[in-house]
């Protein structure tokens, strides 16, 4: 097949893929030309606030958080059905402004919800914790009757056998399923775009990215298009789109959170796990998903699940927390956004009683060389094969990494994988001795409860770009249980770089050059992650919560 004929079978794959997305969006959710904002809008997040698009009332559930929802359903205040199709409405308009789905299930949604509210009808009680709450799916998680591509045009009608085991377990407990999610082809890049379904967009400036892998997921919860949505990470995937756009988030520790029939890119590859977690509007919604699925003991369905419930005991916090601050990790500064971000959060923290002491992270920088052998182990050659089925070209970022114009990359032999893993093992040692050296500085007589580090060295990127460093891979290598949470957005006048700022190392100058001006990401938001020890999920939720009570107790 020529190379002209091969181009043209990928890019009428995409297009009849997305014409049979949009078919399924009801005509009367489709925005009508004339409140339409202009491909030159930037800022669209208060578009279901401005257009009269929406009803008071759909506005008003869709702005709820999951817990506020499950809440109002199981006293009879709403129903299954009326939620299911405000968020679904919500959803489609999401995706029209931002593109940020893939499969649309909205028909089997209402089916669905129709058929728990008729149970709640009959029975006078609901069918677990979260009885009628939409929940939406990362592109990569097996739903019957739907694709999963994770954006390679060659998966195309290529159906899984088998639901995902978390997908299974989640609707055990009551959710609905209404739409899965955009991922980047591979998933491994920082930034959501395929040849399949296109570009994911920032709500709140269309010029900016929502992160990635999981920025489908991102952009559609903090669009209020999703109450939760159930994301992956093995690189940062769910920490820095969280981060970038808003969210409550966690990763929790491997074992946690059934991974057992997804669909993923590195199949085989052990040495770091990608893990499945939430992500959400409040801890409170992060708490709500971990609970209604260790109460179900999946362990029983999936062997990679470590038998551990959910212990509320772990939820009990001392009244004076001492966390500690990593300022960057030694290697490379944050920018100013960042930088703001961790002063008012240590400002806040102070203020409430709670104590802070210093505690760089300096074992990423050697966690990153780790980490990128790990994963070019196999030199490529599993995502240089899916992405030649069709002879699409891969994204800019995912090529220079992964593609086959990057010549430098060979594969490991068995014993240089070896020698890579157990050099893990032995950071791992090391930080957890110096984590635990802490006691003789917090003033607590225990160890800093947790650690909080910008997840990310700059707010939400610009499309086609990449950063020359990334904070995330240490909690991955080691881990670590880590939440995500929102703090401020960039300001136009506080976060130019300062006149006196000078660079720790030569990665840290092109760190700065790449951040610029804070003009470069008008209108985006910042967080921060809370890192804490290893398969500490009940404890990071719940120090996520004091975070949320002092942030909302005081204020700039």
């Amino acid at each position: 097949m020529s190379e002209k004929s091969t181009q043209e079978t990928w890019r009428a794959t995409a297009e009849r893929k997305q014409a049979e997305q949009v078919s399924k969006i009801p005509s009367e959710w489709l925005i009508p030309k004339e409140i339409m904002p202009p491909s030159n809008a930037d800022f669209v997040q208060d578009f279901p606030y401005a257009s009269g698009f929406f009803t008071q009332r759909e506005l008003s559930i869709t702005d709820s958080t999951a817990s506020d929802v499950v809440t109002r359903i199981s006293t009879g205040e709403w129903t299954a059905l009326e939620v299911t199709k405000a968020i679904c409405k919500r959803a489609a308009v999401a995706h029209q402004l931002i593109c940020c789905v893939t499969e649309v299930y909205f028909q089997q949604a209402f089916a669905r919800a129709e058929e728990l509210d008729e149970y709640f009808r009959r029975e006078g009680k609901t069918v677990g914790p979260l009885h009628g709450l939409p929940v939406s799916l990362k592109d990569q998680f097996n739903l019957e009757g739907v694709d999963s591509t994770i954006g390679y045009v060659g998966w195309v009608g290529r159906r899984p056998e088998e639901e995902s085991t978390l997908v299974k377990l989640l609707r055990n407990a009551g959710a609905v399923f209404y739409v899965k999610t955009n991922v980047p082809t591979t998933l491994m890049t920082g930034e959501t775009v395929n040849n399949l379904f296109g570009r994911t967009l920032n709500p709140r400036n269309r010029k900016l990215t929502t992160g990635g892998s999981s920025g489908g997921e991102s952009a559609l919860v903090t669009f209020r298009g999703s109450f939760i949505g159930v994301g992956t990470d093995i690189g940062g995937s769910i920490r820095h789109p969280a981060s970038y756009t808003g969210l409550y988030a966690l990763r929790p520790s491997h074992g946690r959170v059934s991974y057992q029939q997804v669909t993923n890119t590195f199949l085989g590859q052990e040495a770091v796990r990608s893990c499945a977690g939430p992500m959400c509007r409040s801890p409170e919604d992060i708490r709500l998903f971990m609970k209604s699925l260790a109460a179900q003991e999946a362990w029983e369905y999936d062997p990679q699940i470590i038998p551990l419930p959910w212990r509320t005991e772990a939820e009990s916090l001392p009244a004076k927390l001492c966390f500690g601050f990593g300022m960057g990790d030694g290697y490379v500064t944050p920018s100013p956004p960042l930088r703001r971000a961790m002063d008012i959060t240590r400002e806040r923290l102070l203020a409430a009683g709670h104590s802070v002491i210093d505690f760089v992270p300096y074992e990423t920088k050697e966690a990153a060389e780790i980490i990128w052998k790990m994963w070019l182990a196999d030199g490529a050659e599993e995502i240089r094969r899916d992405s030649g089925l069709t002879g699409e070209p891969l994204p800019p970022s995912v090529e220079s990494n992964y593609g086959r114009s990057n010549t430098s990359i060979k594969p490991l032999s068995v014993f240089e994988t070896w020698q890579n893993q157990h050099r893990r093992t032995i950071l791992a040692q090391r930080f957890l001795e110096r984590w635990q050296k802490t006691a003789e500085h917090t003033g607590t007589g225990r160890p800093i409860d947790g650690l909080i580090t910008p997840s990310t060295a700059v707010p939400a990127i610009r499309h086609d770009t990449r950063p020359p460093w990334n904070y995330s891979v240490l909690s991955p290598l080691l881990d670590l249980t880590t939440g995500v949470f929102p703090v401020t957005k960039v300001d136009l006048e506080k976060d130019v770089i300062p006149k006196e700022w000078k660079p720790v190392s030569d990665r840290d100058r092109e760190m700065m050059e790449f951040y610029e001006r804070p003009e470069n990401y008008e209108n985006a938001l910042v967080g921060l992650a809370l890192i804490g020890r290893r398969l500490e999920e009940e404890k990071v939720v719940a120090m996520l919560q004091v975070i949320k009570s002092v942030f909302e107790t005081y204020t700039e």
